[in-house]
């Protein structure tokens, strides 16, 4: 949703984010990114409202704002 790192398949993803995530940061970006998805961007309901990268969301449908 993000469009941080687009790509068809997660080997493209993973290639992409690791160009962009500062060093010091890459270990805790993948719990991060892991935590974000089970909490505010949940896959079927995402909740926009509370999610504090919202203004960086490509999301087009976003909801609960």
């Amino acid at each position: 949703r993000t469009q941080f790192a687009p790509g068809k398949n997660v080997e493209q993803v993973e290639e992409k984010l690791l160009k962009v995530v500062p060093a010091e940061f890459k270990v805790d970006c993948h719990h991060w990114l892991i935590l974000h998805g089970r909490y505010p961007c949940i896959a079927r309901k995402p909740r926009c409202g509370s999610c504090i990268i919202e203004d960086l969301c490509e999301y087009k449908e976003k909801v609960d704002i």
